[in-house]
C-alpha cells in the first residue's frame, strides 16, 4: 500500500545530502551524529526523533516540514504535502479571477518515473471527489451524506489477494475500485 514513513523520510534526507553533495559521513559530521545514524535514517532502520530531524533539516537548508511526516493539522506541514502532490502528480495551484485553483499539469521534468495509469487514476479520483463537493454544494446532498461518502473514499480492497484498480466511471458513486479479472479468471 505505499512505503512507511520511516523509509520515506529517510528517502528525503538522502535525496537532500545527494543534492547538498554531501557524504553520509559529512552530514553525520555536521550534525554531531554518526554516520551509522545516517546510513540507518536513509535505510529505514531507524526514525530520528524531532530536534535530531530539524537538525538534519538545518544542515541540509531544507524546511523541517520538507523531510517531518505529513501532519495537516500543521499549516506548514499541510503546504509540504501539497508541495509533495504537485511532483507525484502534476497538480498544481494557479490563480484564475483573483481565486487559487487547483489544476492538472504535466508533471515537473525532475519529479522521476511514474506510471500513466497511477497519474490518470488520481486525476479520476480528485475529478470524483470535485463532482461530490459540487453535489453538496448545489444541495444535492447533505454534509452528513459527503462526510460519508468521503470516509469510505475509496472502498477498501475486499480480497487483498486480488489486484483492483480505479473505476473510471464517474457515475457510480460507491464503487471506485474496481476488482481486476484475470484472463484465467474470465476463462472458467
Amino acid at each position: 500500500m505505499g512505503e512507511k514513513f520511516t523509509s520515506r523520510v529517510g528517502f528525503l534526507i538522502r535525496n537532500f545530502r545527494i543534492a547538498t553533495e554531501m557524504t553520509q559521513k559529512e552530514l553525520a559530521d555536521k550534525c554531531g551524529l554518526n554516520e551509522s545514524t545516517i546510513r540507518n535514517y536513509e535505510l529505514g532502520n531507524r526514525y530520528p526523533d524531532e530536534a535530531t530531524l530539524l537538525n538534519i533539516a538545518n544542515n541540509l537548508g531544507v524546511s523541517f516540514y520538507a523531510l517531518s511526516d505529513p501532519d495537516v493539522a500543521n499549516i506548514f506541514s499541510a503546504l509540504h504535502v501539497l508541495f509533495d502532490i504537485e511532483w507525484a502528480y502534476g497538480l498544481r495551484p494557479t490563480m484564475k479571477d483573483g481565486e487559487i485553483c487547483f489544476k492538472f499539469e504535466e508533471r515537473l521534468p525532475n519529479a522521476g518515473p511514474r506510471p500513466q495509469e497511477d497519474l490518470d487514476y488520481f486525476k479520476k479520483m480528485v475529478e470524483y471527489w470535485a463532482r461530490l463537493r459540487d453535489k453538496l454544494e448545489d444541495g444535492e446532498i447533505t454534509e452528513t451524506e459527503y462526510y460519508l461518502k468521503e470516509i469510505k473514499f475509496p472502498m477498501n480492497p475486499i480480497d487483498p489477494d486480488k489486484e483492483y484498480t480505479v473505476s473510471l466511471n464517474l457515475d457510480d458513486d460507491d464503487q471506485l475500485l474496481v476488482l481486476v479479472l484475470l484472463k484465467s479468471n474470465q476463462l472458467q
